[in-house]
């Protein structure tokens, strides 16, 4: 699934209904919302609901709702602001309850009248306690969708959960998993949509925006604190140098930050994508044997520990190493596409200076740090061996790289040197 991309965005057209407001001049919808339950029933409601009881959100309901339309104004360009009364509101979220489940819930597309119901039923497995990553806020997401003007995927196209939250399919249909989880976001074909209808949010995170761990996207579901939380997204962003940080898991992943990818993260498969026109220039794997593909732009790739395969792509490419351990003999990272032209390694965290730095073609107990490569014909990889340390004769750290390499001083980031 990593390397699965939407080879035809037109798909996007099957999704959508009319707007709110016709996207001209790039101009933004306001809509406006309520959680008043002083809602007058319509005749298909009354169908639906069968008599069911009518109830207002819950605190979690509600901020829940609230982070889904932010997913989607982050998007496109899309304003939610809560009216005081329904009389003002678009969008109206209601409750009711019918224990039978027939209906998770249901919503209007773009009305004349100037509103739309979003209904939930309060009796359904976690509609009542909705998070950004179980089917609630999946269900929030889905519906929320068709107050906007989406209609469903999973039509003659067969689209799964894993590009559209507007299908009842389930990615596993299309290879992905999520082990029993929802998508928390908008998906590419999704994204594709609503910007089609709305126009395209050029605003969103447009500064240098890392999204995992260490994240500072200010977004719940863009964030990881700890190696069991759940990632599933697809991530829009406008601009600025932006950074996969997956470095909290601990399982192989395979990790894409071409657009229209799909990366394997924390041990879900397909879980992670990178909408059309999106640019991630940065990726930092976890303690696993990771795979990490760059794209045309300048990347800066750090696998971790683990004996990763790292391919950095088209542009000037930098290779990092935060600690001796990320690449040792025993589970050495390889470099595929390594280009001596251009591409560079990062020792500047290990406190390697330059004029300490040596090449040579074997160790020594000289002082200070040398490096030596050595070619292997039958295999075609070129062996770069650091010694830091000089107390013994062999490396104490190895990156393999494809094919034959003669390396420079230039091709290697140090620790800068402290002038008086």
């Amino acid at each position: 699934m990593t390397q699965h991309m939407i080879e035809n965005e037109n798909y996007y057209k099957e999704l959508t209904r009319e707007p709110w407001k016709k996207n001209t001049n790039n101009s933004t919808a306001t809509l406006f919302y309520s959680f008043n339950t002083n809602y007058p029933l319509w005749e298909s409601d009354i169908e639906i609901q069968q008599g069911a009881p009518i109830f207002s959100f819950n605190r979690q309901q509600i901020r829940q709702a609230k982070i889904a339309m932010q997913s989607c104004a982050d998007v496109a360009n899309i304003q939610f602001i809560q009216a005081s009364h329904n009389h003002s509101a678009n969008l109206i979220f209601l409750n009711y309850g019918q224990p039978d489940g027939k209906n998770v819930g249901y919503a209007y597309y773009p009305s004349p009248d100037n509103f739309s119901p979003v209904w939930t039923n309060f009796a359904v497995s976690n509609i009542s306690s909705p998070t950004v990553i179980n089917f609630g806020g999946y269900a929030f997401i889905h519906e929320i969708g068709h107050a906007l003007g989406l209609g469903h995927s999973h039509g003659p196209n067969g689209h799964t959960q894993q590009v559209s939250v507007m299908s009842y399919l389930s990615e596993q249909d299309s290879g992905a998993d999520y082990s029993g989880n929802y998508p928390s976001t908008p998906q590419m074909l999704d994204i594709a949509a609503l910007q089609y209808l709305y126009g395209t949010n050029i605003s969103t995170r447009t500064g240098n925006t890392t999204y995992g761990f260490n994240s500072n996207s200010n977004r719940p579901y863009f964030t990881a604190y700890k190696a069991r939380d759940v990632l599933i997204f697809c991530v829009w962003d406008a601009g600025g140098i932006d950074t996969f940080d997956f470095s909290g898991y601990w399982q192989n992943q395979n990790i894409n930050l071409n657009e229209g990818s799909f990366s394997n993260i924390g041990g879900l498969i397909g879980n992670v994508s990178i909408a059309t026109g999106v640019c991630i220039e940065n990726a930092i794997g976890g303690s696993g044997n990771d795979n990490i593909w760059g794209n045309s732009e300048n990347n800066r790739i750090a696998g971790g520990l683990g004996a990763d395969q790292l391919w950095g792509g088209g542009g000037s490419n930098t290779f990092v190493y935060y600690r001796v351990s990320d690449s040792l003999t025993t589970s050495a990272d390889t470099i595929h596409d390594f280009n001596v032209n251009k591409d560079t390694v990062d020792l500047s965290t290990l406190g390697v200076t330059k004029n300490k730095t040596r090449l040579v073609n074997k160790f020594s107990h000289d002082g200070g740090t040398e490096i030596m490569q050595k070619y292997d014909s039958v295999r075609d990889i070129t062996y770069l061996m650091i010694d830091f340390d000089n107390n013994k004769y062999e490396n104490d750290m190895l990156i393999q790289l494809t094919g034959k390499h003669q390396f420079s001083l230039n091709n290697f980031i140090f620790t800068p040197q402290l002038t008086a």
